[in-house]
């Protein structure tokens, strides 16, 4: 029985494989073959692992020669098997821990269900947020269809306060708020959910999860650090900690990491502020070299044309912000509702347009202009300021702000530039100790901040999936004995091998007759080609016979003759593999099964 139901289960399995390659339609059935393949190879792995578990206790136990080697081989396999299984110290895939929520179970019965309007049978549990929406709705689908969605999104919706905080995940049974909840926050989401025992632990529990507090050791908080009013009921500070209410988000962590901070960004620096700077460089070590300066201030002809781009010669400038801010005065029309196409229809439209016509572009005007030119070179400005002075010159419209934010928030701080500076002074020359550290100080401060606020990000954070991970994720003990035990020993066996093979190679390769010759000239052709004093002996060969350099002649063996030998071997692999699995599939082989007397 112990041979026979294994050979049933991969004779039938391996035909239904063989069938479903060749007929789609056969294609779930040859996925739920491979299962059950998956299930014979768990099983071959447990008898594998229990047998070699057998063969070296009892070699300790007697201890035979050699008994301590599989004393070793005994220990490393229980701890790779045991860290693997258990992904020890493993951390949660990212995708699905969904940082900066609350998450609490709860039961499905709890959440409410909406009907669309009409005569249709839409019915959804929960709320339905914009994604949602988007994933139901389909051009492709009846006019019916979107609209009935479109109404239904409209019943099941959250309360403005709630709104972009509260959802239900079907998928896990769970109710989770996003941030930290208020009062007011909580005593909406008594009102939406029934007013039962279970229910109102979940919610005490969801808004105690919220509502916990983190914090983390300070050392020494940047010089103009400060908490913005909008989030002062979430941060606070202390003399030498932070403190964060609720999960933190990801967008959270970078605000706090860069903006709370106030790191001033680089601005573009004049011919004078270039040299101020490199003087400034110089007197904590000796001159830069003139290749230096050639790298940061640029390299000009004759008639002033560059020759050579310098570091500051690359940074932004004023005419890039204008250029953006013009490019998010261009709207683009917006999505028509599936009820306005509807009615277009009704109409007598034909082919009624998907969205809105777009509004006229809003462009700068020369004034502020000006005041953007002025902003690049006055220091003293804050970038609200530059708004503020932009939205009383003239028009300036919401996507406009935001593309300001997001152009002054993608720059490098002053501290970037000069770590980036130092770089480009390395690359070209040698900088004293003294000089780094002037260069790299503010780098330095700055990336002990980001550490501080990850510290806080992960102290925040309430693990949701703990076992979600990879076994082998950097970092975690399996990948380290990977990289660190594992990975070591096998390029050591390898480098050892290196030497049988030279060894078996000149006993086996002797010129005793033409084709032992052939095979000898070719083995030393493909291991000359392979080094780097190949291509050194072969370079005095002219341009005009290059194909007789030994690399070259090397590629050559390799594309066309070693080719069409793998060919002909992969070939007559194929066919020993077909015929060995037809007697295996048909019972006539029954090797792989153990012998009789097992």
């Amino acid at each position: 029985m112990k041979r026979t139901v294994p050979l049933i289960i991969t004779a039938a399995a391996g035909f239904i494989l063989i069938v479903a390659f060749f007929i789609p339609a056969w294609q779930p059935w040859g996925e739920d073959a491979a299962v059950w393949f998956d299930i014979l190879a768990s099983i071959a792995f447990v008898l594998g692992g229990g047998n070699l578990l057998k063969l070296h206790l009892q070699n300790i136990s007697d201890q035979k020669p050699g008994w301590g080697y599989s004393g070793v081989t005994l220990a490393a396999f229980l701890i790779t098997l045991i860290v693997g299984l258990l992904k020890l110290s493993c951390p949660p895939e990212a995708s699905v821990e969904f940082y900066g929520q609350s998450f609490v179970a709860i039961s499905e019965e709890a959440i409410p269900v909406f009907e669309a309007p009409g005569e249709t049978d839409f019915e959804y549990r929960g709320w339905m947020t914009p994604a949602v929406v988007d994933d139901l709705t389909d051009p492709a689908k009846p006019i019916a269809w979107n609209v009935a969605i479109e109404e239904l999104a409209e019943i099941a919706t959250l309360p403005e306060l709630l709104q972009g905080k509260l959802r239900y995940d079907a998928d896990h049974d769970v109710l989770a708020f996003r941030g930290t909840m208020t009062p007011e926050e909580e005593a909406a989401i008594r009102e939406l959910l029934p007013n039962d025992e279970e229910t109102s632990a979940a919610i005490d529990r969801l808004a105690e999860k919220s509502r916990r507090e983190s914090s983390v050791s300070v050392g020494e908080f940047p010089p103009n650090f400060s908490i913005p009013d909008f989030a002062s009921d979430r941060a606070s500070r202390s003399e030498d900690s932070l403190s964060f209410r609720g999960p933190m988000s990801t967008l959270q962590r970078d605000e706090i990491a860069k903006l709370w901070p106030n790191f001033p960004f680089a601005r573009p620096l004049s011919s004078a502020q270039q040299q101020d700077l490199l003087k400034e460089i110089e007197t904590h070590g000796p001159p830069l070299s003139q290749e230096q300066r050639d790298a940061v201030l640029g390299i000009d002809d004759e008639n002033g044309n560059d020759v050579q781009a310098g570091f500051f010669e690359l940074e932004w400038d004023a005419d890039q912000l204008i250029q953006e801010v013009n490019n998010a005065g261009a709207p683009q029309g917006g999505d028509k509702t599936w009820r306005e196409i509807q009615a277009e229809i009704e109409n007598g439209v034909e082919r009624p347009a998907l969205k809105h016509p777009p509004a006229d572009p809003v462009s700068l005007n020369a004034d502020q202009v000006q005041f953007m030119e002025q902003f690049v070179e006055q220091a003293n400005l804050t970038v609200n300021q530059l708004i503020d002075q932009l939205a009383a010159a003239g028009p300036l419209t919401d996507r406009q702000r935001a593309a300001i934010g997001n152009f002054f928030d993608t720059l490098p701080t002053v501290a970037d530039r000069r770590r980036e500076l130092a770089f480009v002074l390395l690359e070209n020359g040698s900088l004293s100790s003294g000089q780094i550290d002037f260069l790299m100080e503010g780098a330095r401060d700055q990336f002990e901040w980001r550490q501080t606020v990850g510290r806080l990000f992960m102290a925040a954070h309430q693990t949701k999936y703990p076992w979600s991970g990879s076994y082998s994720a950097q970092g975690s003990p399996f990948w380290w004995i990977y990289e660190y035990i594992f990975q070591p020993l096998l390029t050591t066996t390898f480098a050892m091998l290196a030497f049988y093979v030279a060894s078996a190679a000149f006993r086996a390769f002797r010129a005793k007759n033409l084709e032992a010759t052939l095979l000898l000239g070719t083995a030393f052709i493909i291991l000359l080609g392979r080094t780097f004093l190949g291509a050194v002996l072969s370079n005095m060969v002219p341009d005009a016979l290059s194909i007789l350099r030994v690399d070259q002649l090397t590629i050559y063996i390799m594309s066309i003759f070693n080719t069409a030998g793998n060919r002909a071997i992969m070939i007559g692999i194929a066919l020993g593999i077909a015929s060995t699995s037809l007697k295996v599939l048909l019972g006539i082989d029954r090797s792989y099964l153990g012998s009789g007397d097992d």
